[in-house]
């Protein structure tokens, strides 16, 4: 017993150290594979709506929106027998355009690997897609 509650202490601590110690770079870069990570599993809506501002888009462009994810997502999965995982290289502040840049390293199942650049911007305390 005494085990599985230092364990649980343990893990409580770990999970306290959250967002507050981590970098606004660090932040976005997370955000941003997490949104990615939505994506690959299928869960295009929510890849979508980690977009700024989705809630302002007409209907029809947001269906079409919806259409051109489907299809990126299928060129990775047909890319290099796809993507296997995929990991935050770097992040960083674009002063002229008030947003962040975070990198992302897309690696693929046959070894093979890929950098993409995402605009991320805040919106309150919540990094989101540009």
């Amino acid at each position: 017993m005494r085990t599985s509650s230092f364990l649980l202490m343990a893990i409580l601590l770990l999970c306290g150290c959250s967002q507050q110690d981590q970098s606004s770079e660090e932040q976005a870069g997370i955000a941003a594979k997490e949104y990615y990570d939505r994506l690959l599993a299928g869960d295009i809506d929510g890849f979508l709506k980690g977009k700024a501002d989705m809630d302002s888009v007409p209907a029809d462009y947001r269906s079409q929106m919806y259409a051109a994810c489907e299809q990126y997502k299928k060129e990775l999965d047909e890319t290099h027998g796809g993507v296997a995982t995929i990991t935050v290289s770097n992040a960083r502040t674009d002063s002229t355009q008030q947003m962040m840049q975070a990198f992302l390293l897309l690696n693929f199942k046959d070894s093979t690997k890929e950098e993409i650049i995402v605009p991320m911007v805040q919106r309150g305390d919540v990094w989101m897609l540009r």
